[in-house]
């Protein structure tokens, strides 16, 4: 497949599977699970009293370097959610964000015109073309979408270059196995907590597949995750590597994900707060992932991070020369 049939491919598949699609229905995906959620969100804001990483983000790093007041950026920004939080804690004068998705730029354009939020200009674009603006970004946001850029190293060196001095490189990310092709280890995790469960709770909501109960943890096949979305997780396990090269780490907060996210994968829709045993199975769930995690037995598949630009990047020669 050429580089321009990828890209093709890809922007199809999310133009299909956006926010708000069945594959992130609270029946199907892990973090629509409310106490799912609520962990990660904890997790992702180091346990500081904020809603969400978002508010997180703004409050302890963009306000104290009044970053709040000029341009951000979204690179891969889908239907549109994190612009609109950003917009809504007065977090920028101006955003520009892109994606490869015709759809969920449309998706996105009409709620931010529903919402009054004109400073929000979207284009479709894939940010693997091109380059940005030199020195015109107070901080540039990924949102689950850097996963999905193979070209890491063009990208972030262009994000690095296009951020003011003191801007922010700013991302809440899937940073595990490539295509999910997980370490034994970690599937062997997977499938002792997922038989762990009742047979009631492993009923499948998936389409074609409702009220079928699962005999084995829905574990994906690396190959099929290529040839489904070619894009997804194409690099992810090197974009910490990647980021550390061209950036100094401000804050990295591990967020979990490595037992949750599959094995909750078209069975998230049990786990209801009405349901007493439900969520105290799935507690148990949790503080086992918890436990790995503390062990060093699996990693932190999702993380939060802000960054800045190493020395040396154009717009720190800038701001020295001024």
């Amino acid at each position: 497949m050429s580089a321009g049939e990828t890209r093709d491919a890809v922007a199809e598949y999310w133009s299909q599977n956006m926010a708000g699609t069945n594959a992130f229905s609270p029946q199907m995906y892990w973090l629509a699970v409310p106490s799912v959620q609520a962990r990660y969100q904890r997790l992702a804001c180091a346990g500081a009293p904020y809603a969400s990483w978002v508010d997180y983000v703004v409050n302890e790093f963009m306000l104290p370097r009044g970053l709040c007041k000029g341009r951000v950026l979204s690179l891969g920004c889908g239907s549109g959610a994190l612009e609109r939080d950003l917009a809504r804690l007065n977090a920028f004068a101006a955003c520009d964000a892109f994606d490869v998705a015709a759809d969920a730029i449309g998706v996105a354009r009409r709620e931010a015109d529903a919402s009054a939020m004109a400073a929000i200009h979207y284009a479709v674009r894939d940010v693997q073309q091109g380059s940005l603006p030199e020195a015109a970004y107070d901080a540039a946001f990924f949102n689950g979408s850097l996963h999905h850029i193979e070209a890491l190293e063009k990208v972030l060196l262009d994000v690095r270059r296009s951020l003011v001095p003191r801007g922010l490189l700013v991302f809440n990310e899937y940073v595990g196995a490539r295509h999910f092709d997980f370490p034994l280890v970690q599937r062997n995790a997977i499938t002792a907590a997922f038989s762990m469960l009742p047979p009631r709770y492993r009923r499948s909501f998936a389409p074609g597949a409702q009220g079928i109960e699962l005999t084995k943890a829905p574990l994906p096949d690396w190959r099929e995750v290529k040839r489904t979305d070619p894009s997804e997780a194409v690099r992810a396990s090197e974009i910490l590597p990647i980021v550390r090269s061209a950036f100094d780490i401000v804050t990295l907060n591990p967020c979990g994900g490595a037992i949750l996210q599959f094995l909750l994968s078209g069975i998230a829709g049990h786990f209801r707060e009405e349901d007493p045993a439900a969520m105290a199975y799935l507690d148990t769930l949790m503080r086992f992932e918890d436990a790995l995690m503390l062990g060093g037995d699996v990693p932190s598949d999702f993380v939060v991070c802000v960054a800045t630009a190493k020395p040396g990047s154009a717009a720190t020669r800038q701001a020295v020369a001024a």
